[in-house]
């Protein structure tokens, strides 16, 4: 049986996004699983995709996002977006994601004039990047009406994207083991391009995290404390006449 896992990948101001990206990830297992292919699903902050992660990418994911200030990035997404404004100023990266399907929710706020380029700049430079989405670009709008209500939008988005989405897995679930581990392999060139735009961008992108003590000093350490308990421990010895 083959298995995919699809990231539902967020950034949220105020919490909609949030709550939408983990309603989804809940249902796509058994939504989208087959008897040949079992899907699993995480749900994670765009940047932490990026950053702890290390953009696990894979045949599928799903982008939920909405926009801030003056169609800036929301909490957690500010390092995806500096990624995507990369990709969109050089013609550097059009098949930096090849293999990589996708299909994005935008929420926004139309009584901004800035509504919707956050989502607008995110889908635009995965497309540039070579990923390709499915299904339509939903834009729950806070400031809509009546059947467009912000909260309505997002329902009926996440019913309808499942029927794209069970499109992928099973163009997936019919690949041969050799097309299916070349499709793999695309996956991995798309996780490498990652990174290596993450590094163009942050100069501390390779940079781990030093240790407080490594192996040498850790010994050291100990040594340092089993001589003091010796002496410190140490039984007394007879007194002698003098």
């Amino acid at each position: 049986m083959k298995v995919l896992h699809v990231p539902v990948l967020y950034g949220s101001q105020t919490g909609n996004s949030e709550s939408a990206a983990k309603n989804l990830a809940e249902s796509l297992p058994n939504e989208l699983s087959t008897s040949a292919v079992k899907v699993t699903s995480t749900v994670m902050e765009l940047d932490d995709f990026l950053e702890k992660s290390r953009a696990p990418w894979t045949p599928l994911c799903v982008i939920v996002c909405s926009s801030y200030g003056v169609g800036q990035a929301p909490i957690g997404a500010w390092k995806f977006r500096e990624m995507m404004d990369l990709i969109l100023e050089k013609d550097d990266y059009k098949n930096a994601f090849k293999g990589v399907k996708y299909a994005m929710l935008g929420l926004g706020d139309s009584k901004y004039t800035t509504f919707f380029l956050n989502p607008t700049a995110l889908d635009s430079g995965m497309a540039k990047a070579g990923a390709e989405r499915v299904g339509s670009l939903g834009k729950a709008d806070a400031s809509g009406k009546g059947d467009k209500v912000q909260l309505n939008v997002i329902e009926e988005w996440s019913k309808t994207i499942i029927s794209d989405l069970k499109r992928v897995v099973k163009e997936l679930e019919d690949m041969s083991e050799d097309q299916y581990e070349q499709k793999n392999e695309e996956i991995e060139v798309a996780r490498k391009n990652t990174g290596d735009i993450c590094k163009l961008i942050y100069e501390d992108w390779d940079k781990k995290e030093k240790p407080a003590f490594d192996t040498m000093q850790l010994l050291l350490a100990v040594l340092v404390v089993l001589i003091a308990l010796y002496f410190n421990y140490k039984p007394k010895c007879c007194d002698h006449d003098h």
